[in-house]
């Protein structure tokens, strides 16, 4: 199926700035990151526009770092009271995250947050490894040797070990990821498959965090130990290695940070109690 994600920068904006109108306060110590892009677009749409499109752009932020839980139910009355909207503009904003997955609509009432099974999961790795790959390969062949310096310079933050419960710490780490991609992205010069693919990272970072109760310190080393291989291998414009190389870094992503059905179906009962508890008062 064609996809084209279309993105909106969020930059130097609190929360509570992005609309004079709108408050959507976030849970207890959640901050967003000010850098943050989102995907919105998919399917050659366009994404919303003015209040739905900002709560597409603060609800992807949302969902990719983990704020929801798989399973989690969310009502239509609810986001409208939270986002100080009317049914309308969070109605088109729920369409939206479903079509690029995050979402299952339930008719009149919201939606739930999407749960992944384990399989399914694995073949979304396998197929995102193939098209990594062959974009490290690209790069490899491609790259202007000024470009492969700044690659190089893209390091993951100093410190690792908050990557459990620390927010801001989570955010920096996804941020560094999203760089390092997107670099390998514009020295392979397929701007075309990045405007289709480009929001698929995004949908990755949104299913591991489903699966892992916490990154730990050495699974963060050994995936930026990879990445800095792979820049290494595109340095020396050895296509074949890159690809090679970016194939079984994405494929093996999953079992490298520890996700499994067990810690998955956990966070959905989690979800399913945090959606039942709403109900009930």
């Amino acid at each position: 199926m064609s996809q084209i994600y279309i993105t909106i920068a969020i930059k130097a904006l609190p929360l509570a700035e992005l609309q004079d109108d709108m408050t959507a306060p976030p849970r207890s110590a959640y901050r967003f990151d000010e850098d943050f892009e989102v995907g919105i677009g998919r399917n050659k749409m366009t994404g919303p526009t003015g209040k739905a499109g900002q709560i597409v752009a603060i609800m992807e932020q949302r969902l990719i770092h983990g704020y929801y839980s798989p399973g989690e139910m969310l009502s239509f009355s609810m986001l409208a009271e939270e986002f100080n909207v009317s049914r309308q503009p969070v109605g088109a904003a729920i369409a939206h995250l479903r079509m690029a997955g995050y979402v299952e609509v339930m008719p009149q009432v919201g939606c739930q947050i999407v749960v992944s099974s384990e399989s399914e999961v694995l073949d979304f790795f396998l197929m995102l490894g193939k098209i990594e790959s062959a974009t490290a390969a690209l790069a490899a062949k491609r790259h202007k040797d000024r470009e492969v310096e700044g690659l190089l310079a893209i390091q993951p933050p100093r410190d690792l070990s908050e990557l459990s419960g620390h927010q801001a710490q989570r955010q920096a780490y996804i941020h560094y990821v999203d760089e390092y991609h997107n670099q390998i992205w514009k020295m392979a010069r397929a701007p075309l498959l990045e405007a289709k693919f480009s929001g698929l990272r995004r949908l990755a970072h949104f299913y591991l965090w489903q699966g892992i109760g916490t990154l730990t310190t050495e699974a963060a080393k050994k995936l930026s130990a990879e990445r800095r291989e792979i820049a290494r291998a595109i340095k020396a414009r050895d296509a074949d290695e890159a690809a090679r190389l970016m194939e079984a870094h994405i494929i093996g992503k999953p079992v490298s940070v520890g996700f499994n059905a067990e810690q998955l179906q956990e966070k959905s009962r989690d979800g399913g109690k945090r959606s039942a508890g709403r109900t009930s008062n």
